[in-house]
């Protein structure tokens, strides 16, 4: 069956409420997106298409223009099939220099009806900070006042923009919490890490959720994307009046995506989802990882949550190219893109890419019962532990 699309990359098949804004329903059992015109709406996105980090690729490939760079990867994105940026125009732990334009990438997005989020980073990544600096305490007077501040900012740049999905917090906020625990004086570090961990999420998500509603009451609140094991099921619980939908990074055998939606009426945002890499927590030479590998795990994943009703969308964390310079690859010789340096697709990766994206509403429009997405599920459980048997 042939998809017709909106404006916004909507299917006309699917109706939802017409709002003027982006927002989530339930249709047909499923949990949906719903387009400003009122059509639902899969987000499959890319999660670092412009970084930082790719300034020696600008470089080479495109002499240093800038502009050339940020028009010829978006057409390449959407080439491939990616439908919007869920970590909108960059991330700011791949640029904390700036290299990228956000004004200039985010009115191509708009120039070509590409929707977007918009980010509030309210607590650097880890990997982003000094040595010995660690983060905010984020019960004190004098952050909340950076927080309401930052938000009336950003809000006032994106609250009348449709094509603006919602607004996210960044990546990895939870990530190592003992040493940031031990930091804040009000917490008590001999408590479970857990409970402490509650405490702030809780506390962190309220205060921007607050804020947010003061100056934009349309916008959805996608929240941090946080690892999967950063919180559970009862933190998670706990999160719920201040967020629009769970953000979990991964999909893996140990974390059900139907128990954390049924336990909080909540979708799942896949925020993170792995793509480029598909290392355990030993990093193993990426060159042993082949883009073969890549594309098959690729296709089941994009399967995996296409079929699941509590999904409403995925965020795949991969560069358009590989990287070559930045932290990531000093830290774990990461490389994650679809193309190599030199600028050519990676055959086995980007001809799969291209199609399991075609195939978005065919799938997703037909979610499988239980039984059915656990045999999925098994059968992805599989083809990584191939992978990771293959690297070591």
């Amino acid at each position: 069956m042939t998809y017709t699309l909106d404006s916004y990359g909507g299917t006309t098949q699917l109706k939802g409420k017409s709002t003027g804004w982006f927002h989530l329903e339930k249709l047909d059992g499923r949990s949906w997106f719903i387009t400003p015109e009122g059509n639902a709406f899969f987000p499959v996105s890319l999660a670092h298409i412009y970084t930082g980090n790719s300034q020696p690729t600008v470089q080479k490939l495109y002499d240093g223009d800038k502009d050339v760079w940020i028009e010829k990867w978006f057409s390449q994105v959407r080439a491939l099939g990616f439908n919007c940026a869920l970590a909108g125009a960059t991330s700011q732990c791949r640029d904390p220099e700036g290299y990228v334009d956000v004004e200039k990438v985010e009115a191509l997005f708009r120039r070509e009806s590409f929707p977007y989020a918009a980010g509030l980073f309210l607590i650097p990544h880890p990997n982003e900070l000094p040595q010995g600096q660690e983060r905010p305490d984020i019960f004190s007077s004098a952050y909340q006042d950076w927080v309401e501040e930052l938000v009336a900012g950003v809000c006032s740049q994106y609250a009348d923009d449709p094509l603006m999905m919602g607004y996210y917090y960044g990546f990895g906020t939870f990530i190592r919490p003992e040493s940031w625990i031990d930091s804040i004086p009000s917490l008590d570090s001999e408590a479970p890490v857990p409970e402490n961990i509650r405490k702030m999420a809780v506390h962190l998500y309220r205060i921007v959720h607050d804020a947010i509603r003061r100056h934009d009451p349309n916008h959805l609140i996608l929240g941090p994307y946080v690892k999967e094991q950063s919180f559970d099921l009862k933190t998670w619980q706990a999160l719920t009046p201040y967020l629009d939908m769970l953000s979990p990074q991964h999909f893996n055998r140990n974390i059900s995506f139907t128990e954390q939606s049924a336990t909080t009426g909540r979708a799942v945002l896949v925020s993170d989802e792995e793509s480029g890499h598909i290392f355990e927590s030993a990093r193993q030479n990426p060159h042993s990882v082949t883009s073969e590998h890549k594309g098959r795990v690729y296709s089941l994943l994009l399967d995996r949550h296409l079929r699941d009703a509590n999904v409403c969308g995925v965020n795949f964390c991969a560069t358009l190219y590989d990287l070559d310079d930045g932290p990531l690859m000093d830290m774990m010789g990461m490389m994650e893109g679809l193309y190599d340096w030199d600028g050519n697709p990676k055959p086995d990766l980007v001809d799969v890419v291209r199609k399991a994206n075609r195939e978005i509403y065919q799938r997703a429009i037909e979610p499988y019962p239980v039984d059915e997405l656990a045999e999925l599920d098994e059968k992805l459980c599989r083809a990584r532990d191939e992978v990771h048997q293959h690297v070591r």
